[in-house]
């Protein structure tokens, strides 16, 4: 049942205009329709009470020799008359006592009629009976009836009157399923333009919404429409401007504490090489190496982050063969498998950052990068194996966290200062990607990187 709903505002809204006003329309139609029947019917009785009462005086009055002639020339196709010494009609038929209009006006010329004098009955007439079930159906599978009226003249002949009564319009006739018919394609073109003028608004919302997860100096949104999306277009602008300022206060903060401090990391660094050259003093001194390692790195991930490179359309299998050439001319394995273009919306060197940073952690700490990637829908999704012993998988979200390395040495031969894989994750997260680490079956391990192409690739 859900699969029949539609997922879009615009197509449930016009699923409930096109629901909703056709049962409406469709129950205006029965009520009318109702409302005709009983007007015909009452109309197409007294009207047949009048026929039957006027031709049986006239054959009342004629001559019997006569009569037979006057019979047949007041015969149509809805009227069967027929004279007889005893009633056309079936012996264990059923009198309608209710067919009050036709006894009275009989009763007007020949007095009060009993049983003996008249007979009336209905049946159904068998005139639609053999036609097609499409011809049945749009005429609301009529059955039309038959009145048999038999009233004994004053010379004691029988009369017997055989008439067709039409059937009402139904609410299948031809014209209230046209009526339906263009009703529908009213609400259709009609509802259609109006749920979708009415829902686009939030269609760019969410544009706007993703547009900002991947750029936080995205321009604002244009501040038109009706009042109510002024005024969420006005809030949502001034939330992106806070979220810009915050970003921005925090990155710059964060590169002014890293700045300052690689000052008094220097003078203590050259007041440890004075002192005279003991254990201690060399801890001391690898101890301001490594501290000075770190705010190095903090400084370039701030300034990174602060860094306003426009976003541009780029073949991103380019990006990824330049990255694995230039780690194999510093000796490091790295291959890449792609196959045609991979043109996806991103800040470029940005990109090559990250993506240069995987490579090389993969060619240098698992033994070799084997680079493949590839459409997924909107999305490029790029993965990086290497042979190496793979991570715990407890370890598998810590290893993005500032400064956490697996290997707790610190030595930035057996591993960096722990930012890398934070400033990555940063960058593929700011593009609206993500990046997923796991544990390959045959051993090392997978870094797996979704880029959205975005609105230009």
């Amino acid at each position: 049942m859900r699969r029949l709903i539609p997922d879009s505002i615009a197509g449930r809204t016009l699923l409930v205009l096109l629901v909703g006003l056709t049962l409406s329309h469709m129950a205006s139609t029965a009520i009318l329709s109702s409302d005709r029947h009983d007007a015909i019917a009452t109309t197409s009785d007294s009207l047949t009470a009048d026929r039957v009462g006027a031709f049986a005086r006239l054959l009342d009055q004629a001559p019997a020799v006569e009569r037979d002639r006057l019979a047949r020339s007041l015969g149509s196709p809805l009227l069967t008359v027929s004279l007889g010494d005893s009633p056309a009609m079936s012996a264990t038929h059923r009198d309608e006592v209710e067919v009050v209009p036709v006894r009275q006006s009989l009763e007007s010329h020949f007095g009060s009629l009993d049983h003996d004098r008249l007979h009336v009955t209905r049946q159904r007439h068998g005139h639609a009976d053999g036609a097609s079930f499409w011809w049945r159906l749009l005429n609301g599978f009529p059955d039309e009836d038959a009145l048999l009226v038999a009233v004994r003249l004053t010379d004691g002949a029988w009369a017997t009157f055989d008439l067709t009564m039409p059937g009402p319009p139904t609410l299948w006739a031809p014209h209230s399923i046209l009526s339906a018919l263009v009703m529908i394609a009213a609400i259709l073109v009609l509802g259609g333009w109006a749920a979708g003028w009415v829902s686009a608004p939030l269609a760019t919302f969410a544009r706007a919404a993703d547009r900002l997860g991947r750029d936080v100096h995205a321009a604002p949104l244009s501040e038109r429409g009706p009042r109510e999306v002024r005024q969420a277009v006005a809030a949502f602008n001034e939330m992106q401007g806070r979220i810009r300022r915050f970003v921005d206060d925090r990155t710059r903060m964060l590169a002014a504490i890293s700045h300052d401090l690689r000052s008094p990391i220097t003078r203590l660094r050259l007041r440890a090489e004075m002192l005279p050259a003991t254990e201690s003093s060399q801890r001391m001194l690898a101890d301001l190496a490594e501290m000075e390692a770190m705010v190095t790195s903090t400084l370039e991930f701030a300034r990174g982050e602060a860094g306003d490179e426009e976003s541009a359309a780029i073949d991103l299998a380019a990006t990824l063969e330049a990255v694995c050439d230039n780690a194999t001319d510093m000796g490091l394995p790295a291959q890449f498998d792609w196959s045609g273009r991979l043109v996806c919306t991103c800040r470029p060197l940005a990109i090559k950052r990250a993506l240069a940073n995987l490579v090389e952690n993969a060619a240098r700490y698992g033994g070799r990068a084997v680079v493949h990637a590839r459409h997924a829908g909107r999305d490029v999704v790029v993965t990086i194996d290497d042979d190496g012993p793979g991570i715990p998988e407890a370890e598998m979200e810590k290893v993005f966290a500032p400064f956490y390395r697996i290997e707790g040495s610190r030595n930035r031969k057996t591993g960096g200062i722990g930012l890398g894989l934070t400033v990555v994750r940063t960058i593929i997260r700011a593009h609206g990607g993500d990046i997923r680490l796991e544990n390959r079956k045959e051993g090392g391990l997978r870094v797996t990187v979704t880029i959205p192409q975005g609105e230009e690739a």
